[in-house]
């Protein structure tokens, strides 16, 4: 598909595509998009760098193009929760179910980060809080889900994004132990926390379960 070539999809359907990167720019140069799709609406060819993606609000598509051969068409079922590693491409993507789809996705550059000394994953340290959904040997697609009251273990990040999907408060300890430093952040669906490499404890000091996605650089 040589239409859309080099075409961003935010430029090419800016009513489908928005661009939610926080000020002063995503993780290792990514950029954040959230695709909001109504059903029998369709998108512009355009094209995308490899992307990683969770689905907020699934449904049915019909894509024309990447990863499919150029040219060629398949309808896809996109389920709820699902996390996705998607390779670099042109596409045409349509909505062909009855619901509006929803998906959040970081593009990513060549650009490697550091690994903090010591690097323990929240996987490895809190394994029913953080899942992994979708990963290769670059990035992963990871949920988080910490109910009101509970706290996980030190743990240390790579370069991240973090996308609110539901809670209202968590507290975050820098470091590998609880001292008077903190930050109490205030959650909201849809607000994105660009958060440091390095150690931290979370807490979740609010009123309910936070829900959260996060894309984080492997290497």
């Amino acid at each position: 598909m040589k239409e859309g070539k080099g075409v961003c999809c935010c430029d090419a359907s800016p009513g489908i595509y928005k661009d939610v990167t926080p000020e002063g720019g995503g993780p290792l140069g990514s950029k954040l998009v959230l695709m909001t799709m109504k059903p029998g609406e369709s998108d512009t060819p355009h094209d995308h760098p490899a992307h990683y993606m969770y689905v907020l609000s699934g449904g049915k598509v019909s894509i024309t193009g990447a990863p499919f051969p150029a040219g060629e068409t398949k309808e896809v079922e996109m389920h709820a929760g699902a996390g996705m590693v998607m390779p670099p491409g042109v596409h045409q993507v349509s909505n062909v179910g009855e619901t509006e789809i929803k998906v959040l996705f970081i593009e990513v550059t060549d650009q490697a980060g550091e690994t903090p000394e010591d690097h323990i994953t929240p996987q490895e340290t809190d394994g029913c809080t953080y899942k992994t959904l979708a990963e290769d040997g670059q990035w992963m697609v990871v949920k988080m889900d910490l109910k009101a009251g509970e706290e996980d273990h030190p743990h240390s990040h790579r370069d991240h994004i973090v996308y609110c999907i539901d809670g209202d408060q968590l507290t975050i300890y820098p470091g590998k132990k609880k001292g008077e430093q903190k930050l109490v952040v205030d959650l909201k669906p849809g607000m994105v926390l660009p958060v440091p490499t390095g150690f931290h404890i979370v807490s979740n000091t609010g009123s309910k379960t936070a829900n959260m996605v996060y894309f984080e650089r492997k290497c």
